[in-house]
């Protein structure tokens, strides 16, 4: 099937799983709109994998950590009766420019329904009979979940009623955050032309060996600071320590496991670089 064709196949399936999330939205009376989004979001997620479950192919799933999220903040913004106009600006901006980002990186990387996250073969690999219940469960409702709750900062932001200091702290981290995501992406696309079965060891490469995971991780820090209002919602710190310990113990684990596993070298260059942080890296040469 052509990427296209693909493409295609999955904005069916996402505009199907908005009409039917909005659908539910509008029917269903729940004075909790924490838990009126989260039914609307988790029925969003059943229609995805049914996509996925059909054209046996849970990579449909992947856009949704960047879809979704610009969606949340509608409906609050659409929910919420008194919103501070800058703060829902500022805050947009920050979300679709992340959102973007990341969506234009899966749709140029993925080649369509002929190829598959390699992290999804393993698991089918590994789980046999029991996958499906692993690819809901794991692949497509955990990352809804854990998106979603590290949204919620989203109504507490836009409901602020002055800018402040954690406001203007959170847009600019959000927004290093993103550039660092751009750069590294293309620093490691650039590579990938030339060296496909190398190490890329440049750039911003040269002092952590995941740069894009750490402007990921900067990006829902910077919300967390956007919603902190003095110390009324420090609670909402469990959600982006939620979202690093994916990355530190799930994510970055699984993939550094399948590159020792072609590339022996690789040893080398984690002894020299820090797994997420260049400011680990920068010290260490520093004091080499």
């Amino acid at each position: 099937m052509s990427k296209n064709k693909s493409l295609f196949i999955v904005f069916l399936s996402y505009t199907i799983a908005l009409i039917c999330s909005s659908a539910f939205i509008v029917m269903y009376k729940n004075q909790d709109l924490v838990y009126t989004l989260l039914y609307a979001d988790i029925i969003a997620t059943i229609i995805i994998y049914i996509a996925s479950y059909i054209f046996r192919n849970s990579s449909i799933y992947d856009p949704y950590w960047s879809v979704v999220p610009p969606f949340l903040l509608l409906f609050w913004i659409i929910k919420i009766d008194h919103i501070n106009i800058l703060n829902t600006l500022l805050l947009a901006f920050s979300v679709l420019f992340w959102a973007v980002r990341l969506t234009y990186n899966w749709i140029r990387g993925w080649k369509g329904l002929n190829q598959e996250d390699w992290r999804y073969i393993d698991l089918n690999n590994k789980s046999g009979g029991y996958y499906q219940l692993v690819n809901f469960s794991g692949i497509h409702l955990f990352p809804t979940v854990i998106v979603f709750v590290c949204c919620l900062p989203f109504k507490h932001i836009i409901q602020n009623q002055a800018l402040n200091f954690n406001i203007v702290l959170g847009f600019i981290i959000c927004f290093i955050g993103v550039l660092y995501e751009i750069i590294s992406d293309q620093q490691l696309y650039n590579f990938k032309k030339h060296s496909p079965k190398s190490i890329i060891q440049s750039g911003l490469w040269k002092y952590s060996r995941h740069p894009n995971y750490y402007g990921e991780i900067l990006f829902w820090w910077g919300l967390f600071i956007y919603a902190v209002n003095n110390t009324n919602y420090t609670p909402l710190i469990f959600y982006p320590v939620s979202m690093t310990l994916m990355f530190v113990y799930i994510s970055i684990p699984w993939i550094e496991d399948k590159i020792l596993r072609t590339r022996p070298e690789y040893k080398e260059y984690q002894k020299e670089v820090s797994i997420l942080f260049p400011e680990i890296t920068v010290i260490k040469k520093i004091f080499k």
